[in-house]
């Protein structure tokens, strides 16, 4: 749900592919990351979400559902520069450069040094 402060005006989001069942959804900002599950529940996506955009910014395959870890972990935003990290299986990391209205894959090269 969407809520305006200065009018109170509430109106539901509707996040593509979410399973509450699968995945919570971290916010920064108007971005909304977290991992999206296909119908049949066999394949993941880490998905970004932008408050009043009809489709995502980032649908990328990460993989297919585990039956032994069926949740993926929170995705975890970082500030400066901002960039999200999903883990949506043990020992697996995409991490993903947000800009404006582009998004950015980064290597786990890129990844060490950065703080």
């Amino acid at each position: 749900m969407l809520v305006d402060r200065l009018t109170g005006k509430v109106q539901p989001i509707s996040l593509a592919e979410f399973d509450p069942d699968y995945s919570a959804v971290n916010w920064f900002r108007d971005y909304a990351a977290y991992c999206g599950v296909s119908d049949d529940g066999g394949k993941l996506f880490a998905i970004i979400m932008q408050i009043g955009r009809r489709k995502p910014l980032l649908k990328k395959a990460a993989g297919n559902s585990n039956d032994s870890h069926p949740a993926c972990a929170l995705p975890v935003w970082e500030r400066n520069p901002v960039r999200v990290t999903f883990a949506p299986n043990p020992g697996q990391k995409l991490i993903f450069s947000v800009k404006s209205r582009s998004i950015d894959a980064i290597s786990p090269d890129e990844s060490e040094g950065a703080q």
